[in-house]
């Protein structure tokens, strides 16, 4: 199992997300997966940039070619479910 620690600003917050996975080279959908459970923003309404890229675009991607590593900042933008009860 590979970890990828990353910083993600959402708003005016910056949440701490620990990307678990099986693949020693994870991709942008494995992040938007994580990005949903954590933060509860549905994968569809998700816009992800990096360094003036826009992740969000090929989510086949690894991250590793947008060049993320630990302790990047990952900019997130998109509007929050509802939480059901």
């Amino acid at each position: 199992m590979h970890f990828l620690k990353l910083q993600i600003q959402y708003g005016g917050d910056v949440n701490e997300l620990i990307l678990s996975t099986n693949s020693s080279d994870p991709t942008v959908q494995e992040l938007q997966q994580h990005i949903e459970k954590q933060l509860n923003i549905p994968t569809e309404v998700q816009r992800i940039m990096f360094k003036g890229q826009n992740l969000h675009e090929k989510p086949e991607g690894k991250l590793r070619r947008y060049g993320i590593t630990n302790a990047s900042l990952i900019r997130v933008v998109g509007r929050k479910q509802p939480i059901r009860r």
